[in-house]
């Protein structure tokens, strides 16, 4: 149970960070657009008072921290179901922060993690549904 919350936890946090980085290249790119600004006036200008650089950096953090105990954990229950998917869920996320390089680089990146949080969340939505009609067949039997 502990397991299947650090996993959840790990992808919403993932999920916040993902959206503040996507949030934070369509500001960017407002300001070149509409503004004719340059990239690097735009970057600065976009983080002038350093809101999205703390927040982001926040979510470093909180998502390094989580997705590593989350990944101990599941080496630890390397037994249960869909081993590997919760492997790559926790990797992705650990290493979401720190492969920023060239936007396809990133973008890829974040899309890989979504698609594994998504398959996860589809995962033990299906485990769940199994359990209730199982339980339903038992209790049909008493």
């Amino acid at each position: 149970m502990l397991n299947r919350g650090l996993n959840v936890s790990t992808g919403l946090v993932g999920i916040v960070y993902v959206l503040s980085e996507i949030l934070y290249q369509i500001v960017v790119w407002c300001l070149m657009s509409f503004n004719k600004m340059s990239y690097l006036t735009a970057f600065k200008f976009a983080d002038h008072r350093g809101f999205f650089f703390t927040f982001i950096l926040g979510l470093t953090c909180v998502l390094s921290v989580i997705s590593l105990i989350a990944l101990i954990s599941n080496l630890i229950l390397f037994t249960r179901a869909d081993f590997f998917l919760r492997i790559l869920l926790t990797l992705s996320a650990f290493f979401l922060p720190y492969l920023h390089g060239q936007l396809t680089s990133s973008i890829l990146s974040e899309f890989l993690f979504v698609t594994f949080f998504l398959l996860y969340l589809n995962k033990i939505k299906g485990r769940k549904q199994d359990f209730k009609q199982a339980e339903f067949k038992n209790y049909k039997q008493l």
